[in-house]
């Protein structure tokens, strides 16, 4: 399929209810960058300039520079951009099903790249996102993510209720904070070193493990900061798991078994060279606690808040997806400043929204299920890699359907909300 089968118009006509009220060459550039991305399905400067329709194509150079130019415009402005995104997400989520937001960042070789997205189906439908550079300047991890929370909180309607789940690196009082102050859920994962109150006794996880303070499969009552300004004091609970998760059935083979200790050795590895110094072992209690899960949480059992934190993991699947499938690695190495990652991150993020979007109407579609029989005999297949067969499905021509699925994919626009007052504590504690 061409840009030309596609249609231009189709597409544009559906970025301008995501990006509102933007200059229409900020319109076109995206609307041009998604079409060629969802061809191309690969964000490289080569691929998008050969998914150029013929009629606008000239030199190989001139695509080239065409796409290196879609970068430098102003970053897609996620006050306006979240809340349809948001929409469209929970669009897809089953009734009663409870909105889960997963956070996280990936490193694209001089750049860090924080992505949140609601959980669906497997992956996580991108809703917000901020980037800085790597290393990291002094002091801009928390405030980058406590800025992308905020922006979050403000984009969702005040009766949808949402829960937060992130990995281990995210951990703060001032998170917590905010996430309380929003009214927003969490079940985040701790490290064995941070330090929490449990019992009345300030002390870290670890140290809470080893006394018993903290069993296996309880719920706990307790507090994270210390009550003053920077570190803001944040009650909940804390809950212990140490099921170890069982490998899906399909890697539950030798292949696998192999793959996985191959991983282990390099990375043992690494950590033994690591900035060319040789790093301390892992602790005993680090080596005993390896697979258990602290989690700081707000879920009201210990059932609830595991289950929550179980489908952080469908972050992966996406970068997965980004960088396995679209090579979004690759594309921004070599971007120079912030402003055109954050662009180049934007657009990624709006074109996987619309894919799984797509590949959703076609599983539900009776001709789509049909085909997905034919693609697999195991019905174990995304909508993310559904919505990619549209596009380069060599056994069937999918141009006709595909035009009937652009006034169905028409969100309802959203009232814009003003950015939220910055907070005293936590700009001190920024």
């Amino acid at each position: 399929m061409t840009a030309s089968d596609v249609g231009y118009d189709c597409i544009h006509t559906w970025i301008k209810q995501i990006l509102g009220p933007v200059h229409a060459t900020v319109r076109r550039t995206v609307a041009w960058a998604l079409l060629c991305l969802l061809l191309a399905q690969r964000v490289t400067p080569a691929a998008l300039a050969r998914a150029l329709p013929a009629e606008h194509a000239g030199s190989g150079r001139a695509c080239l520079r065409r796409v290196r130019r879609w970068w430098t415009g102003p970053p897609l402005d996620q006050v306006l951009v979240s809340p349809q995104l948001i929409q469209a997400a929970l669009a897809l989520l089953p009734a009663g099903q409870l909105v889960v937001v997963a956070l996280d960042t990936t490193r694209l070789g001089p750049w860090e790249v924080w992505l949140a997205g609601i959980v669906v189906a497997g992956r996580t439908m991108p809703i917000g996102w901020a980037v800085i550079p790597y290393p990291w300047p002094k002091g801009q991890f928390r405030p980058t993510t406590v800025a992308l929370l905020q922006r979050l909180q403000t984009a969702f309607a005040p009766e949808v209720r949402w829960t937060l789940v992130a990995d281990r690196g995210f951990p703060s009082a001032v998170l917590f904070a905010q996430l309380r102050q929003g009214g927003t859920g969490f079940s985040v994962r701790l490290r064995l070193s941070d330090w929490v109150t449990v019992a009345g006794i300030y002390a870290m996880v670890s140290g809470h493990l080893e006394a018993g303070r903290l069993v296996v499969g309880q719920r706990t009552a307790a507090a994270i900061g210390r009550g003053r300004p920077h570190q803001p004091l944040v009650p909940g609970w804390v809950v212990v798991n140490a099921a170890v998760a069982t490998p899906p059935k399909h890697k539950q083979n030798p292949g696998t078994t192999r793959e996985r200790a191959k991983r282990a050795k390099a990375h043992a590895q690494h950590r033994a060279h690591k900035q060319g110094r040789r790093t301390k072992p892992p602790s005993a209690a680090a080596q005993r606690y390896a697979q258990t899960w602290v989690l700081f949480t707000t879920a009201p059992t210990v059932a609830q808040a595991v289950t929550e934190y179980t489908q952080r993991m469908s972050i992966e699947e996406t970068f997965r997806d980004w960088h396995s499938g679209w090579s979004v690695r690759a594309a921004v190495v070599d971007l120079p400043t912030t402003a055109m990652v954050d662009r180049l991150i934007g657009v990624v993020c709006l074109t996987y929204g619309l894919q799984m979007q797509l590949g959703q109407r076609l599983s539900a579609d009776p001709l789509g299920q049909q085909r997905r029989r034919q693609w697999t005999v195991t019905d174990r297949v995304s909508w993310f890699w559904c919505g990619q067969r549209l596009f380069n499905d060599p056994g069937y021509d999918w141009r006709a359907w595909l035009a009937a699925q652009w006034t169905a994919l028409t969100i309802p626009q959203a009232p814009v909300m003003p950015e939220p007052e910055p907070i005293p504590i936590l700009d001190e504690a920024a």
